[in-house]
């Protein structure tokens, strides 16, 4: 399939791989939709030859926000070629589901780039094209990472070990005494350190080469893969990715951010935990002065620091593979090949989806 609109190779798809899902016959109950964007065929249309950043180069390039939106430029070509003036999809729904690629897209960028840094962990060859500087740390297992691409309304509590999730039960415990509350927010990505038990399992340091429904499919299921096995400290990043950063929804990163370092860092003792928020687009906001703002429970210590690390608008699927790989060559240099201390039993192994 080409990364832009084909009226042949659109032709030739199937229906049920369509873009574009036709409900007028089949009217969705309290909606008026007469027609759906089908977001994961937009993909696997779009980007089923290569994943940007580890692509040719000129989609490597491109500037990030015509890749992002491309799949709904792709979709609402076939509307017109198949539907004419009839096709009309609302621009509420557009914005959704651009939202929704933007974040899907990132996270294959990230986990195409932390599968080649997993393979030199292990003792593999770095990738000479497209051409990054090979990992500058020393190659060890234990410095492997896992890009999570957390669904909507998950308690990101749920991926840390026992011990740890009932010591945030009881904070909460103690709160809701007192009728308050606690809740967590979902960050759209969470980078973490691989736990030892689930280190050699392949799945982690296989590319995707391309966004098809099952490397979608790879991306949404990771988490459960890991879940129950993170110990506080192996959480090293979180994101929270909007294609449209508006001013009345700069605060929800932010709190988000500090809920995070105030249970992880400020109750369970682990190290800095980074949150950064990703948007293509915060022109008309203050989100540059706001998210300077310290993290609260750090705030009057001699160890503050900010609740959101950086405000990222990427430029191109190249600056974020090489900013990611600077991230991890800094972060993860500070991992050593010592096993960490068994905090809980250990889980059974889950077997490969590549197998």
């Amino acid at each position: 399939m080409p990364f832009r609109f084909s009226q042949v190779a659109t032709r030739a798809l199937a229906p049920s791989m369509r873009l574009i899902e036709d409900r007028r016959s089949a009217p969705v109950r309290g909606r008026d939709t007469e027609f759906r964007l089908a977001q994961q065929n937009m993909l696997a249309y779009t980007f089923d030859t290569s994943i940007p950043g580890w692509g040719p180069p000129g989609l490597n390039g491109m500037p990030f926000l015509e890749v992002a939106k491309q799949p709904v430029v792709n979709a609402e070509a076939e509307g017109q070629l198949l539907y004419g003036a009839d096709f009309n999809v609302k621009g509420n729904a557009v914005a959704k589901v651009t939202g929704d690629i933007y974040e899907v897209l990132t996270s294959a960028i990230l986990w195409e780039t932390a599968a080649h840094w997993n393979a030199y962990m292990c003792g593999g060859v770095w990738p000479s094209a497209p051409r990054y500087s090979r990992p500058s740390v020393a190659s060890s297992p234990a410095r492997q990472v896992a890009v999570l691409n957390l669904p909507r309304k998950y308690d990101w509590v749920r991926l840390l070990v026992k011990e740890a999730r009932r010591e945030i039960d009881a904070i909460r415990a103690e709160l809701a005494k007192r009728e308050l509350t606690m809740p967590t927010s979902t960050p759209d990505i969470a980078i973490v350190v691989l736990p030892d038990d689930v280190r050699d399992d392949d799945i982690w340091r296989t590319s995707l080469g391309n966004l098809s429904r099952f490397g979608q499919q790879v991306i949404a299921q990771a988490h459960r893969r890991v879940e129950g096995r993170i110990e506080p400290g192996e959480i090293i990043l979180a994101m929270a990715l909007k294609s449209s950063l508006r001013s009345d929804r700069l605060y929800q990163p932010l709190y988000e951010a500090n809920v995070m370092q105030f249970l992880l860092e400020g109750h369970l003792k682990a190290p800095r935990v980074e949150f950064e928020v990703h948007a293509l687009n915060a022109d008309g906001t203050d989100a540059v002065n706001i998210y300077q703002a310290a993290s609260i429970h750090s705030a009057g210590t001699e160890n503050a620091h900010r609740a959101v690390r950086e405000l990222y608008k990427p430029a191109n699927a190249t600056q974020i593979v090489q900013r990611f790989l600077h991230f991890l060559n800094d972060r993860m240099d500070l991992v050593t090949d010592a096993a960490r201390p068994p905090r809980h039993p250990p889980l059974p192994s889950q077997p490969s989806l590549f197998r």
